[in-house]
Formats: C-alpha cells, structure tokens, sequence
C-alpha cells in the first residue's frame, strides 16, 4: 500500500511539473506576442498639411516631414523611413498633419500629379469631355463649376421640323472655362470669366462621352437644362428617352 501512495504521490508531482513547464511556455510567447506588437518602428510622418504638387525636397527643407517612432502595428505596409527616397518625388495629393508617408503619398516627378481637371474627376471610371454652347444654349452662361444639368439635343428631321429630346439627364458640371469644382474653396459661389463661361466640360462616362462629341458635330445643337441646387444625385448622365420625363 506505501508503494501505491508513493506512486501515486510521484505521479502527482510529475503532472505538477509538467502542468508548470505549459503554463510557463505559453506564458513566455504571450510575453513575446505583446513585446512583439508593442515594439516601435521608424516611420516618416507629415508633422503639417502638405499641398499636392509639394516635392520632397520642399516638404523635407520646410520641415513638413520627419521620422517618429511609431508601433509596429499600425505601420501600413508602402510606409517610407528613409526621407532621402523622396528627393526625386511629389506630392500625388493633399497630405494630412500626422498622415503616414507612404509609396503612394509621393509619387515619381516623371510620373506627374495631374492638373486640376483630372483631380477634379470623382471616379477612375469617369472621364471630361468639353462643349462649347452661346448664351442662348447654356442658361445664359450662369452655370457654374458643381452644377447639374440635363443636356438636350435639337436636329431637324427629314421633313424638316426640329425635333428636340433629352440626351443625358443630370449631368455634372466639373469646369467652366478654366475654373474647376476642386478650385473653389468650399462655401464660394465660383465666379467666371465672361469669355469662357460657354465653355463647358462635363463628368461622364467614356461612353457617354463620345455620345457628347457625336451629338455636338453636324447639324446637331446641344441645349443645357439647370438643375436646382440639391437636385444632382450622380456623378455621370445617364441617356433616358424624351417621353420619361
């Protein structure tokens, strides 16, 4: 019977030891898991706005940027930590004060940051196309950068009456002239030179952009419905028949 209890009492502290050893494994990669997460990197960060178009020589000179130590985790991955890598780079857009520097904050001089339509554009799958319509066709040249519009299309048919449909319906206005949506600051009414304001150019789909140049040429006139303010809900007309309005 001794032998059994001394066994049983050799079993138990076995067991004991074993269960102390799992405990202290996991305890000890827990302890790693934290450290690991909760170890700091380098990281070059915007200590103010950066305007697009700023190269990396500018930002860096003016002290816009500079290297903080950050975690680990929160780190994205294009992150940059050397400020020589940005000498021969510009700013692709507007940089935010504490904004991660990352490979696509600035962009290769070569590649180019785009004018001030292209910024314009909302979506990748939008594209500008201009038209150029008098007084009389275009509100009397009161439409303004932001505006939506419907575009109609007046022809005369082959017994000679003029016929006259809605093409595109709610169309957005992205410039007037030279003066784009992204150029006015927010709250200004955009104000127009009067020798461009019947120069128009819209955000539409490619599609519907060749449907613009198409109706715009021949015999063909284009005519611009206002929209009240609020009333614009898409980015891009859409071609609907006459009859559904």
């Amino acid at each position: 019977m001794s032998n059994r209890r001394t066994l049983m009492a050799a079993a138990a502290i076995i067991l004991a030891a074993v269960a102390g050893i799992g405990v202290y494994m996991y305890a000890s990669k827990a302890d790693q898991r934290a450290q690991d997460s909760a170890s700091f990197v380098p990281a070059l960060v915007a200590t103010s706005d950066i305007a697009k178009g700023t190269t990396g020589v500018e930002a860096r000179q003016a002290g816009l940027i500079k290297t903080e130590m950050v975690s680990k985790a929160s780190v994205p991955p294009s992150i940059i930590t050397d400020v020589n890598a940005l000498n021969d780079r510009i700013a692709a857009g507007r940089i935010d004060t504490k904004q991660f520097i990352t490979e696509q904050s600035f962009v290769s001089a070569a590649q180019g940051i785009g004018g001030n339509f292209a910024s314009a554009i909302a979506k990748q799958n939008l594209v500008a196309v201009t038209v150029n319509v008098d007084a009389e066709r275009g509100v009397a040249n009161q439409i303004a950068p932001g505006d939506h519009v419907d575009i109609v299309t007046s022809k005369t048919d082959a017994n000679g009456n003029s016929v006259s449909e809605y093409f595109l319906r709610d169309v957005k206005v992205l410039a007037v002239g030279a003066q784009t949506v992204v150029a006015q600051p927010a709250g200004v009414a955009a104000t127009v030179p009067a020798d461009s304001s019947g120069l128009l150019t819209f955000e539409v789909s490619p599609d519907d952009a060749l449907r613009v140049i198409d109706a715009n040429s021949g015999s063909s006139k284009l005519y611009l419905v206002l929209l009240p303010p609020g009333t614009g809900t898409t980015s891009g007309g859409t071609a609907t028949p006459a009859s559904s309005r």
